[in-house]
């Protein structure tokens, strides 16, 4: 790697269901081969960006000790969780552990947090690495703002933080509070019996989705300031780069009843709030290279390895693939982490340029014929609808 490149480096990984999880593991994959995946000092991560970052926390000393790089990351890392989540299902086993939520000793949270578990291998939160942090965003209904739960503290800019985090906060729960989808009416109960915050603190904490807050996971890295109450134990990067899955808004050509108008306009809210957190990171003045689901690199004024890049017409199925938690294909898993990996590479060379690789390693996707795009494209476009995916044509596919 480039001497000159960034000593320390954040990333932020968006929500977006599963679909967030795979493109964020593109990201890290194309950092993990440059080398500059050692360099990352905190990750910061939302809803499905949350799913993906546990799963590198919950493995990171596998991929240490297995000397880090790109096949490291794919061995102990990134191959893991696919197979978990294009094999099984995690939606099935959360409704399968809800038959018994009704009792009152196993809330629809503990089912949600006990689904989510299945998928890592450490119980604890306070069990995984301090370093790089990883840190895990809910929203805090109390207050209407971010509460954070990493490996060293836990807490918010309203309670102060705990240092280091107490035992009994399962990974399961963290990650579900901070992936408790709006749609999914769950709320993940934290009780803070015992916990040295303030009297401000309600007694038992209600959290949902940290993207209701901040579905780019993008606040913890601005306004760093001295009196910023964080924790002690948090590092400021030198460079940030921000990884967004966030779903593609598109016209819709119809009369709305309404409970459907109703729906669209917390999708309209939720896009204007989304874009007032996307317009500082997206000047083409800025240092902080960011990359989103509905970028295409192809059509850029300049654009970087074109041969490369996924064909426009992949792009928009891409950016409206589901956000549940019901199992994926090897193929949508595939493509949504190619396009990561390479968009990755276009910005870095464009704004970061000491932390973009000369040559690129994954090719899988790389000058795809017009038949074979068309028949990924009908993939994905059905995989954007939930009704149909049980009856979606299966297509042959090579382990990439």
């Amino acid at each position: 790697m480039d001497p000159t490149a960034p000593e320390r480096i954040g990333l932020c990984l968006s929500g977006g269901g599963f679909r967030a999880s795979f493109f964020a593991l593109g990201a890290l994959r194309y950092l993990a081969e440059s080398q500059a995946l050692e360099r990352v000092v905190a990750v910061s991560a939302v809803s499905g960006g949350s799913i993906a970052a546990a799963a590198v926390a919950d493995r990171w000393t596998d991929y240490q000790a297995a000397g880090g790089g790109a096949e490291a990351f794919l061995c102990a890392i990134d191959e893991p969780f696919r197979a978990k989540v294009t094999e099984t299902s995690v939606r099935r086993g959360w409704i399968a552990r809800s038959v018994v939520a009704v009792l009152p000793i196993y809330g629809r949270d503990d089912a949600y947090a006990s689904a989510l578990q299945t998928l890592y291998e450490h119980d604890q939160v306070a069990e995984l690495t301090h370093h790089p942090e990883f840190i895990f965003t809910a929203t805090d209904l109390a207050t209407g703002r971010a509460f954070r739960i990493a490996p060293a503290y836990i807490g918010s800019y309203d309670y102060g933080y705990i240092e280091p985090t107490p035992t009994g906060v399962s990974l399961g729960t963290a990650v579900a509070a901070s992936a408790a989808f709006p749609p999914s009416m769950t709320i993940v109960r934290l009780k803070t019996r015992g916990l040295p915050f303030p009297e401000l603190a309600p007694k038992v904490l209600s959290l949902v989705d940290g993207g209701v807050y901040d579905n780019l996971g993008a606040q913890w890295f601005q306004g760093w300031l001295a009196d910023a109450k964080r924790p002690q134990a948090a590092t400021k990067p030198d460079v940030t780069i921000l990884v967004d899955a966030s779903g593609l808004m598109g016209f819709a050509d119809k009369r709305f009843s309404a409970l459907g108008a109703l729906k669209r306009e917390q999708s309209i809210q939720y896009q204007q709030s989304l874009n007032a957190r996307r317009r500082p990171v997206e000047g083409l003045d800025r240092q902080d290279p960011y990359i989103s689901v509905q970028s295409d690199p192809r059509r850029d004024k300049h654009p970087v390895d074109p041969d490369h890049q996924l064909p426009s017409e992949l792009v928009a199925p891409l950016a409206t693939l589901r956000t549940d938690l019901d199992r994926f294909t090897r193929e949508e898993a595939d493509l949504l982490s190619y396009h990561a990996y390479w968009t990755l590479h276009a910005r870095l060379r464009q704004f970061q340029p000491a932390l973009a690789m000369a040559a690129p390693s994954w090719n899988a996707f790389a000058n795809l014929s017009p038949e074979r795009t068309a028949e990924l494209r009908r993939a994905m476009e059905l995989g954007s609808h939930r009704f149909f995916r049980g009856i979606r044509r299966r297509l042959p596919w090579p382990r990439t």
